[in-house]
């Protein structure tokens, strides 16, 4: 299994390192829309609708969504930051809101169990984490933040897996996911503080009046939420009943299980890149 994983972590490395570096950002936009249109297609799963024509049908809607959502913002995205903030700052009020839900699991189950209403969070969730990258992608310099953003994810996961199973001891959600700990969750966020502080050494002149403490929050934000994605995915599958989100991925499981902590931390990274004026 480790092999397995490992060789598979790997495919997908290269294949983000030859995308990111060699694609326009509108067409790394639309390759980003598929593969969370694959994270769709799980996801319908998991709000239990099992029939492939209604799975194909809810990816269809979530690539329709996409498409809205550039139509409404792609034209000044860039260029004025500010039409996209509001929608940046619901998403990481309601993710910041969501770890309630996690926190009361199942206790508070019932408020999103219907079907209908785990599909809505499946198109907040995976919208709001589409949007988000799409807009690091299309900044000056995008391929490089966006890289920097997967490698500060890997990190927080990382640090939590090594740590986690060397000292864990105490479960950080024992009720959604046992085998996280709380020792794990540290370990995670002391090695994205080790590559904040890799960023703000050399970080450019031009960027100088980003605040080191700035850059360490936007570290410690995005880490808390990458867990928190992670374990919004988790609680969905336990209730789901499934171990992973699909098959996919060799030794990773489904797509949903590689996209759970990215969509958690991309509308927290891409609001602080506003937020601390970048560029």
């Amino acid at each position: 299994m480790l092999i397995k994983r490992i060789y598979t972590a790997l495919v997908m490395i290269a294949v983000f390192l030859v995308a990111v570096t060699q694609l326009p950002p509108s067409a790394m936009s639309v390759l980003v829309a598929v593969v969370f249109a694959a994270g769709a297609w799980e996801w319908a799963a998991l709000a239990g609708w099992e029939a492939r024509w209604i799975r194909m049908g809810f990816s269809l809607v979530f690539v329709s969504l996409c498409a809205g959502l550039a139509v409404a913002y792609s034209p000044d995205l860039i260029e004025n930051p500010v039409a996209i903030r509001p929608i940046l700052g619901v998403a990481c009020f309601a993710w910041l809101a969501n770890a309630l839900l996690v926190d009361s699991y199942p206790k508070l189950s019932f408020i999103w169990r219907a079907p209908v209403t785990r599909a809505l969070m499946g198109f907040f969730v995976l919208g709001a984490g589409w949007l988000s990258l799409s807009y690091m992608v299309g900044l000056p310099n995008g391929w490089v933040l966006t890289t920097l953003f997967i490698v500060l994810v890997a990190a927080a996961d990382v640090g939590a897996y090594f740590v986690g199973s060397v000292l864990g001891r105490n479960p950080l959600a024992p009720d959604v996911s046992p085998k996280k700990t709380i020792e794990g969750f540290w370990g995670g966020l002391l090695l994205v503080m080790g590559l904040a502080t890799l960023v703000w050494w050399v970080l450019p002149p031009e960027y100088a009046h980003i605040h080191p403490v700035e850059i360490f929050l936007i570290g410690t934000f995005c880490c808390g939420a990458s867990v928190l994605g992670d374990l919004t995915i988790s609680m969905l599958k336990r209730e789901s009943g499934c171990k992973d989100s699909g098959t996919l991925l060799p030794g990773h499981g489904g797509v949903l299980d590689r996209l759970d902590s990215i969509c958690g931390a991309a509308p927290f990274f891409a609001l602080s890149l506003i937020l601390v004026g970048y560029p």
